[in-house]
């Protein structure tokens, strides 16, 4: 996968230096049951996701959290959560099934090819280091 999208903007690996570089499983040691988000952009993500995700599909939610923000009223046959902390995973009432995963330190998807009919990821994309591979 090129690390140059078409429009010619580069994604320089400086782009995603932090700060602080100590493990992500350090901070996500205590479950933190918050709205990253207002109502009013939680109610437009709802809404992109009714457009964008497949009703009846198989979703994987990465970097998810006790909440997934997906239409209440939609119907999914299944949707696997990838996150870091048990208990906000284990609370999250979407979800049918979930992993404990650090894509920071292996961002290689414990899945197979072809698992999910889409993939979403919302506010947490931020904290990425290695989004491009």
């Amino acid at each position: 996968m090129s690390s140059e999208p078409a429009s010619g903007f580069e994604l320089k690996p400086e782009y995603f230096e932090r700060d602080d570089d100590s493990p992500d499983a350090n901070f996500y040691t205590q479950p933190r049951f918050v709205n990253h988000i207002d109502d009013a952009a939680i109610a437009a993500l709802r809404e992109f996701y009714r457009q964008a995700l497949p009703a009846g599909g198989d979703l994987l939610d990465l970097m998810s959290s006790w909440v997934s923000h997906l239409p209440t009223d939609q119907e999914y046959r299944s949707v696997t959560g990838l996150g870091m902390n048990e208990e906000e995973l284990a609370t999250n009432p979407r979800l049918t099934s979930h992993v404990v995963h650090d894509l920071n330190r292996d961002p290689v998807l414990p899945f197979e090819d072809d698992a999910f009919d889409a993939a979403f990821v919302n506010v947490s994309i931020k904290y990425l280091t290695r989004p491009v591979e």
